[in-house]
């Protein structure tokens, strides 16, 4: 052929190649702008069923089928459940569950992350329900709805004739469902994150406590309804104002001073500090303050908690006051009453003595029982006194080095005679030679005094009380009184050590005593820096312990128990 017959030819052919690279340059064009439109429109919002209507409506619009659903995944109840229809109008259908336990294929494969699409589901034989069909859909392309390569849901659109659908619409239709989960997600977590707001905002204004936030240089920020009522200033009020409206003029520096310790140990707890009112009435507050910084760490605020406790410091002071009246009434009652004790006392020790003359053995007899009773009500009204002055903090000590051992063998020997006809053993025993105790010797006496003294009291015939005395680790000494007595049930161990408790014996008549023995016992041990308890089984006797220091405890490194 002439070469100028192929260039006209060639010329003939050129017009009908460019419409085709036009042609995929517009199909390109136009996917790109579909799938902007969708990513627009399921970003628009985050109201969740406004995505999916919006989402549903324009991958219709844009692929031009008029049938279309979307099924999202219920997690709670594992089913696929419909959240957006369009040209479907069967409840039947539209209220049906799709299990994700499912044996239908479709289930599988969407979960799976891969899309379907089927050209006429009438001769599918995964559509034998015809449900589909009975809504005259003859098509239909499946594809998942994807958030962070999860499977939340499918997106469904279908034609009422057979169509094949091509690479284009299924790579569209996938990139929708990608979009659209996306969306969702986002829309799930800002409704999770209102939901949270919700309830953090309703705890902090429901909280029974002032809630306070504030600006660094002290404008109230935030402003709680206990805050309304502690204070008495409105929301309305409060906001905006400088925190300093709170402070009695003698405590117009407590805003710096707070700001300075929050800077050193950043969070203040348990500060009881008096705050005004706005009628001008002074309260006490508990308040803890904490800072409130941004996300560099820089504090751009401070977070006050405040409890009113006006009530409660008032009841306790009326409770000291009571307390010391209570104390004061029983020290000048026993003193009264230790006068003429003392006398009678004297005075029947006289004639027991004989100083008054012979006795016949009725008088004698009456004679020794006032005796016995005076001598009870004695120790009862040193007991109360003792109690009074530990309470008042009245009592001394005044610690000597002095051995432990000889101590308990004194007390021992002093307890023997009352253990003759129960045939008690009482025994000590020294781990160590020598071993000795930083301590006010008289009232650790009357501390072994008690412990021994109940031990023997609650032992029976042919019982066994030891008191075994050993170190307890570095400074410390231990010393315990063990017994073979009915042992202390479980729940009464606990309050054992209460001032005028005395322990219940089933089928015994109430032991005597005053029931302060192991209280004051306990106090004398604690002013020492001591430590006392109990370790007890019914049935298997108790033991009681205490620790003192060996030397003075200044040189002590640390307390062991």
């Amino acid at each position: 052929m002439p070469r100028s017959s192929r260039r006209t030819e060639s010329r003939k052919r050129s017009p009908s190649v460019v419409p085709k690279k036009a042609e995929r340059a517009h199909g390109r064009d136009d996917a790109l702008s579909a799938l902007l439109a969708i990513a627009e429109t399921a970003t628009q919002s985050l109201d969740t069923k406004k995505i999916l209507a919006a989402t549903l409506d324009k991958s219709l619009e844009i692929l031009r089928f008029d049938i279309g659903y979307i099924r999202i995944l219920d997690r709670e109840a594992r089913t696929f459940v419909v959240q957006a229809a369009r040209g479907l109008s069967s409840p039947e259908f539209l209220s049906s569950r799709i299990t994700i336990d499912s044996s239908l294929e479709i289930v599988r494969l969407i979960l799976s992350g891969k899309s379907i699409t089927i050209p006429d589901i009438r001769s599918d034989r995964r559509f034998m329900a015809r449900t589909m069909e009975r809504e005259g859909v003859i098509a239909a392309a499946f594809v998942p709805v994807i958030s962070k390569t999860r499977v939340i849901g499918m997106l469904v659109v279908g034609s009422r004739k057979r169509h094949r659908f091509s690479k284009q619409e299924i790579n569209l239709l996938t990139a929708f469902g990608s979009q659209l989960g996306m969306a969702l997600e986002n829309a799930q977590f800002f409704d999770q994150l209102n939901r949270d707001k919700a309830y953090i905002e309703n705890l902090v204004e429901n909280a029974g406590d002032a809630v306070i936030s504030t600006s660094i240089d002290d404008r109230i920020l935030t402003w709680n309804r206990a805050a309304e009522i502690i204070f008495g200033y409105s929301k309305k009020e409060a906001i905006g104002q400088s925190l300093a409206i709170l402070l009695p003029l003698e405590q117009a520096k407590d805003l710096e001073e707070i700001r300075n310790k929050i800077r050193q140990s950043d969070v203040l707890r348990n500060l009881e500090v008096r705050r005004k009112r706005k009628d001008g009435v002074i309260i006490e507050v508990a308040l803890a303050v904490s800072p409130i910084k941004d996300g560099t760490g820089s504090m751009t605020g401070f977070l006050h908690l405040a409890k009113d406790i006006t009530e409660k410091m008032q009841y306790e002071k009326r409770l000291r006051n009571l307390d010391k009246l209570k104390s004061d009434f029983v020290s000048n009652v026993s003193h009264e009453l230790r006068t003429p004790l003392t006398a009678v006392k004297a005075s029947v020790d006289n004639m027991l003595d004989g100083l008054t003359g012979p006795l016949n053995e009725k008088q004698g007899r009456y004679l020794t029982r006032i005796k016995s009773n005076t001598d009870r009500l004695s120790r009862l009204i040193n007991d109360l006194l003792d109690l009074s002055r530990i309470e008042a903090g009245r009592i001394d000590i005044k610690p000597t080095v002095f051995s432990l051992e000889a101590l308990a063998k004194e007390v021992i020997e002093s307890l023997r005679s009352t253990v003759v006809d129960k045939l008690i053993d009482l025994e000590v025993d020294c781990e160590e030679s020598g071993v000795t105790a930083w301590a006010d010797r008289d009232k650790i006496t009357q501390v072994l005094m008690n412990l021994v003294g109940n031990a023997v009291k609650f032992t029976s015939s042919r019982g066994k009380v030891a008191v075994v005395i050993g170190k307890n680790g570095d400074g410390w000494m231990r010393v315990s009184i063990a017994d073979t007595g009915p042992g202390i049930p479980q729940e009464e161990l606990n309050r054992i050590f209460d001032k005028f408790y005395q322990l219940a014996q089933l089928d015994k008549p109430k032991s005597k005593g005053t029931g302060l023995g192991l209280a004051i016992s306990k106090a004398l041990v604690q002013m020492h820096g001591g430590k006392i308890g109990v370790e007890s089984e019914v049935g298997k006797g108790s033991t009681f312990f205490f620790t003192l220091p060996e030397r003075q405890p200044a040189k002590l490194a640390r307390s062991v128990d």
